[in-house]
């Protein structure tokens, strides 16, 4: 049985998420009874004034929005049990803390213009001082997430295992490449040449740049590891875009009340797509209340274009599998104790989606990478509140729950038949004259 499924560790979830204080947080850890030494947590509390967070970083949260944080709050309290051993047993106890500001296609796409000289249209006034206090601040940042959006379209060139990194590198869209040697190149900016000067001094070649980007490029989608890690991730994105596709039905199907569509909603978890998301169900639930609630699928209308509908419902996925990517990163990335991964972008879909299910804390196996949020919405409770429980614990029940498990496990071909046979149910629904 794993460290995250036993009940001591799910009590110490639970008082992690009523926790406001370090002590009332030490106390739900002492729970654990040093059972799970390769246990630890970070929780945010909302009465705990320590900053993690530098304010070079922190200063983006509170101005224009661009930055969204992975947690609810900045005030970041971190606990393991070789932590508290040392923070009880010394006058000063310090470990490290990194972090990264995870680029989306559309900053990815808009720095390519940058490091190329072209028009960045009405985007420049929010971009250059963003640009620029990046640099002069020399803030870390990656681009991952922009690399695993794009996988949609190279994950056939992915599994055909090109046997060069050129040969795999050609096989690339242009544009994406394109943008792939310009991150190289803004990530060789010399930070303290530019702070002292506003000078984006170079350190690397272009040619050095496209070395390193192919290389880098390769690893990420080619290698046994890199590769294993984006086709699990491929398969929960399919498996949330499944979900969006009956969540859009449900709502277009009927007048409904909100608690009989999520009932229905339940009952497509269970027979269509076999996992239930906790993230997806309280996002599912709002926009049944009013469709206005989720801005990124309000417009989709009876009666309304499909042109595009498919992408733009695949597009809405990824946001929403941006949070799992988040997770990965926490458990696999950075040098330092913990690891807090935050979004930059200018996407005000991928914002909303993401605050529709605010994170208070996570707990993960620092050996294995096995992980879980702590919601600072309580799912339970949130259903509860809107007497949709019943609901809930039907999707659970014992028999509900080891029929589903019986089942073969997805894969992304049978992931995908069943998106192509959704979403023509969907179509059918929302304009049958079309189809």
């Amino acid at each position: 049985m794993e460290d995250l499924d036993k009940i001591e560790v799910k009590q110490c979830m639970y008082g992690l998420s009523k926790a406001e204080t370090p002590t009332e947080a030490v106390l739900a850890w002492t729970v654990l009874q040093q059972q799970h030494p390769n246990l630890a947590a970070m929780v945010s509390l909302s009465d705990y004034k320590k900053q993690v967070i530098p304010a070079s970083i922190s200063k983006y949260t509170r101005s224009k929005g661009y930055l969204v944080p992975y947690f609810s709050n900045e005030n970041i309290y971190f606990l393991d049990d070789e932590l508290l051993k040392g923070m009880f047993s010394s006058d000063e106890f310090k470990f490290g803390i990194d972090y990264s500001l995870m680029f989306d296609t559309n900053i990815a796409t808009y720095i390519n213009k940058l490091v190329r000289g072209e028009s960045l249209g009405n985007i420049h006034s929010k971009l250059i001082p963003l640009i620029d206090d990046i640099l002069h601040d020399d803030l870390n940042f990656d681009h991952l997430f922009y690399m695993t959006e794009n996988v949609k379209e190279i994950i056939r060139h992915i599994e055909c295992n090109s046997s060069t990194k050129l040969t795999f590198w050609k096989s690339l869209d242009k544009k994406f490449r394109n943008n792939l040697v310009s991150l190289q190149v803004f990530r060789s900016i010399d930070t303290k040449e530019y702070k002292r000067t506003s000078n984006p001094k170079l350190r690397v070649t272009y040619r050095q740049a496209v070395r390193s980007a192919i290389d880098f490029t390769y690893d990420f989608y080619v290698s046994d590891v890199g590769k294993d890690h984006i086709l699990n991730f491929v398969l929960v994105q399919r498996m949330i875009l499944l979900q969006i596709i009956g969540i859009v039905r449900i709502q277009l199907s009927s007048g409904k009340h909100a608690k009989a569509k999520m009932k229905e909603y339940f009952k497509y978890v269970h027979e269509v797509v076999g996992a239930y998301f906790d993230r997806e169900a309280i996002i599912a639930h709002k926009y049944f209340q009013d469709r206005n609630n989720v801005k990124a699928l309000e417009k989709i209308k009876k009666g309304g274009n499909k042109t595009g509908l498919l992408k733009r419902l695949d597009n809405i996925a990824w946001d929403m599998a941006a949070p799992r990517f988040m997770e990965k990163l926490i458990t696999h990335v950075g040098e330092g104790r913990y690891f807090i991964p935050m979004f930059l972008t200018f996407d005000s879909n991928l914002k909303e989606l993401l605050s529709h299910y605010p994170v208070k804390g996570v707990i993960f196996n620092k050996e294995q990478g096995s992980f879980a949020p702590i919601p600072a919405i309580n799912t339970r409770e949130y259903f509860a509140q809107h007497d949709c429980l019943d609901e809930l614990d039907f999707l659970y029940s014992a028999p509900i729950r080891s029929e589903r498990l019986s089942r073969e496990k997805p894969t992304r071909l049978s992931i995908n038949r069943l998106i192509r046979r959704e979403y023509r149910t969907l179509i059918k629904l929302i304009n049958p004259s079309l189809t």
